[in-house]
C-alpha cells in the first residue's frame, strides 16, 4: 500500500472542529495509511471522506467456497462471504488473544478458517444477529451478543451466549475493542471501537451504503449524534462496516449525511420514493441509500 508523506499531526491540525453537531471531518488520514502499521506517514483526504481501495490491494490469505479472507496489516483480517452482498466477518488480534466480529452467513469450519491466521485463543462477538452476520455461530462454544428489545439468540445455536454491555470493554493485549450501541439498523446494532489505531467495525449500524432502517427514525438519530461525537472525541477516521468492499468504510461525512437524511424525514422535509416491502420508501443522497418504513417516523 502506498502513502504519502505528510505527519498525522498535521493531518490533526487540519481536521474540522464540532460546531454545535453540526460539523463533519472533512481531511482525515487515507484509510490505507490508518491500517498501515505507520500511521504517522499518512495523507489527509482533501474530498468527501471516502475510501478508495480495492481487496485486490490486500493479500489474500485464504480462498474457498464460502469466503474470501485478506490480511489488512498485521493484525488485522477480513473475511468476506458470497452469500449476502460481500457480507464481512474481522478477526482482531490482540497479544494474548483475537477476537472474531460476526461470522457471516453459512461459512463451514470458519473457526478452523479463522484459527489459521492467530494462535490466540478466539472470542467472537455479534454486530447484531441478522442471519449473514450471525450464520456460522454454530462453529463457536462461546458467543457475544448484546440483549435488546425483540432479539433473541440466533436460530439453532446450543453454546454459551453472554451479553455485551454498552461500553464494555475487549482487552485482546495491547489492543482493546470498545463496544458502542447504535441501534437503528436494529435494536441490537453495536460497533466496536479501536480508540490506539482510530478506526472501529460497525456492521449494519450505518449501512454499508445501504441503510435499512428497522427501529424508529428518533432511535437512530440518537444513535447518530452520540456516534458523531464519539467519533470526534476518539478521533476515529473509519468505521469497517458489515459489507465492506473497499470503497464504502463508514466515516464522520457518512454519519452525518444519514443523521440529516432521517431528521429531513422525520421533519416531513425529505420523502423517499415508494419501494417494495416492508421498507416502503428509500431516499437516496450521494449514492447512498436510506430505506425505511412510512409508519415508523416518530
Amino acid at each position: 500500500m502506498k502513502t504519502e508523506n505528510i505527519t498525522r499531526r498535521s493531518a490533526l491540525k487540519r481536521m474540522a472542529t464540532v460546531a454545535a453537531g453540526t460539523a463533519v471531518l472533512s481531511q482525515v488520514p487515507t484509510l490505507a495509511s490508518v491500517l498501515s502499521s505507520k500511521p504517522e506517514d499518512s495523507q489527509p483526504q482533501d474530498g468527501p471522506t471516502v475510501s478508495t481501495l480495492k481487496m485486490e490491494d490486500f493479500p489474500l490469505v485464504y480462498e474457498g467456497p464460502d469466503v474470501v479472507f485478506h490480511k489488512l496489516n498485521d493484525h488485522l483480517w477480513i473475511g468476506n462471504g458470497h452469500l449476502m452482498y460481500n457480507e464481512s466477518v474481522y478477526l482482531v488480534e490482540g497479544e494474548k488473544s483475537a477476537l472474531l466480529i460476526d461470522t457471516g452467513t453459512r461459512i463451514e469450519n470458519l473457526n478452523g478458517i479463522v484459527a489459521q491466521f492467530t494462535d490466540k485463543p478466539i472470542d467472537v462477538a455479534l454486530t447484531h444477529t441478522h442471519g449473514d452476520h450471525a450464520g456460522s455461530v454454530g462453529c463457536f462454544d462461546h458467543i457475544w451478543m448484546t440483549q435488546a428489545e425483540g432479539i433473541s439468540v440466533p436460530r439453532g445455536y446450543k453454546g454459551k451466549v453472554s451479553y455485551m454491555a454498552n461500553h464494555q470493554k475487549f482487552d485482546l493485549g495491547g489492543r482493546t475493542l470498545e463496544v458502542f450501541y447504535a441501534p437503528g439498523h436494529t435494536t441490537d446494532s453495536v460497533l466496536f471501537i479501536d480508540e490506539a489505531n482510530h478506526i472501529g467495525i460497525s456492521g449494519d449500524a450505518f449501512g454499508s451504503t445501504n441503510l435499512l432502517m428497522n427501529c424508529t427514525l428518533s432511535t437512530f438519530i440518537k444513535s447518530a449524534r452520540e456516534t458523531l461525537d464519539m467519533m470526534y472525541e476518539k478521533k476515529i477516521y473509519y468505521m469497517l462496516p458489515g459489507h465492506f468492499d473497499g470503497t464504502n468504510a463508514e466515516t464522520t461525512k457518512r454519519v452525518y449525511d444519514l443523521l440529516n437524511i432521517a431528521q429531513g424525514v422525520l421533519d416531513g422535509k425529505l420523502v423517499g420514493e415508494p419501494a417494495r416491502g416492508n421498507l416502503n420508501r428509500i431516499y437516496t443522497y450521494q449514492g447512498v441509500r436510506f430505506n425505511y418504513n412510512d409508519k415508523l417516523l416518530r
